[in-house]
């Protein structure tokens, strides 16, 4: 049995033998005795912490204040239903200033619906009680007065950035909350995105159309897109999907940083306990009500 794994806490028990490649070539090959003993697991530790250090000094480089008072968001009686089901109700859900949050639930539990309506993407946000940036939706603000104040990475904007533009201007893009580039960028938003390619390690990609970089390369830089601009929320659904160990853990400890010194305020979303972040301290959590048969909302705020 072959297994391919990108999380080395993911490896069975059971594994003799270990490949290890990089750059789309094999490196070595050796037993699981001389894996767990590999250097290669302290260098990539090591080399995380430095370019997470390096994204960091570059966020509070460009640091800056949102002016939204209570509530950022607020769900009121909340639910999404189609012709024959219900996904949730009575979702009732406020998120304050400097909060960060964990969405928990299984899979078709509504999480990521959750998501597309704080995003604007999903058709239901305006049958809803929902308030947003000091503004009911519906009552006259543009999407994008929205979405250039939040930042967003999931499977499905992954999936819609079909365009094939240059993996610098990914990056520039989250400055106009557009995929794809269409407008001149600033001096400013060019150097800004150069930097990020730089930390990111991708700057002989810069002129590289982005569907023919490997999806690990794109998910970085859709990451990279979505912190740019430092929103005032960043909305992470299944972040790390795709990444390799360096890239998971670099961006696991980048997030923790911003949440800690609550540069942006995280909207959080993993299947994988691992990959819960300390500095969250609310949680969401999406459980089926059999009495309802659907989706209710168990809402806990941390210390």
């Amino acid at each position: 049995m072959l297994v391919v794994l990108s999380r080395e806490a993911d490896m069975p028990d059971w594994v003799d033998n270990v490949a290890l490649f990089s750059q789309g070539e094999l490196v070595e090959v050796m037993n699981k005795a001389r894996w767990d003993a590999h250097p290669v697991i302290a260098q990539i530790a090591a080399q995380s912490e430095q370019q997470s250090d390096e994204m960091m000094d570059l966020l509070r480089r460009y640091q800056h204040s949102t002016p939204f008072e209570n509530p950022i968001f607020a769900l009121t009686d909340g639910r999404v239903e189609y012709t024959e089901k219900t996904i949730f109700t009575d979702v009732n859900w406020r998120i304050n200033k400097g909060e960060h949050w964990q969405i928990k639930g299984p899979n078709g539990a509504g999480k990521s619906t959750l998501l597309g309506m704080i995003f604007g993407d999903h058709p239901q946000c305006y049958s809803n009680n929902i308030h947003i940036f000091g503004k009911q939706r519906g009552s006259g603000e543009t999407v994008w007065e929205i979405k250039k104040h939040i930042g967003m990475v999931s499977s499905a904007l992954h999936l819609q950035y079909r365009v094939n533009c240059k993996a610098l201007d990914v990056i520039i893009s989250g400055f106009h909350d557009s995929i794809g580039l269409y407008t001149q960028p600033s001096i400013q938003e060019r150097k800004i995105a150069n930097e990020w390619l730089d930390i990111l390690h991708m700057r002989q990609y810069a002129n590289t159309p982005f569907r023919r970089l490997d999806y690990g390369q794109q998910r970085l830089l859709l990451i990279a897109r979505a912190i740019v601009k430092q929103p005032t929320l960043l909305i992470l659904d299944e972040p790390y999907q795709g990444l390799d160990f360096l890239g998971r853990r670099l961006m696991k400890r980048t997030l923790e940083m911003i949440a800690r010194e609550n540069l942006s305020q995280l909207l959080y979303v993993s299947h994988y306990q691992d990959d819960e972040l300390e500095s969250i301290k609310n949680t969401l959590t999406l459980v089926f009500d059999d009495s309802q048969e659907c989706y209710v909302a168990e809402v806990v705020r941390g210390e």
